[in-house]
């Protein structure tokens, strides 16, 4: 976080676009907001954030940095865990959907050593 300005009822700062995709930013910022109106703008190679709080209340800045920082991490590792399980992701999915020829009776015996035989049913 970088560019960090704090206000009464504001905290506004830049991130690096290298660092976050957009999507990751967009993620994460969701989840304030309830108690924010939060704008994420792109000005050439880094994000613009403003978080603006929705109460009368004054903003913790320390706890909300601490916060967002936790949470920057978090989606950001959900972010690299998506993309590195896609493929097996993708392959389950396909696995599951897969349509198997089933045989009506097995090919081999079946036996039971109390004599249910389960081809009379």
């Amino acid at each position: 976080m970088n560019d960090i300005q704090r206000l009464v009822d504001k905290l506004c700062f830049t991130l690096e676009d290298v660092l976050y995709e957009e999507n990751v930013l967009y993620k994460c910022f969701y989840w304030y907001g309830g108690d924010y109106d939060v704008s994420i703008t792109k000005e050439k190679d880094r994000y613009y954030i403003q978080l603006l709080s929705k109460s009368e209340m004054n903003i913790d800045h320390d706890a909300l940095e601490i916060k967002i920082r936790q949470d920057l991490i978090d989606f950001k590792l959900r972010d690299i865990v998506a993309k590195e399980t896609k493929n097996i992701r993708e392959l389950l999915t396909a696995k599951a959907f897969a349509h198997f020829q089933n045989e009506e009776n097995p090919v081999s015996e079946v036996s039971d050593p109390v004599g249910f035989n389960p081809n009379e049913f």
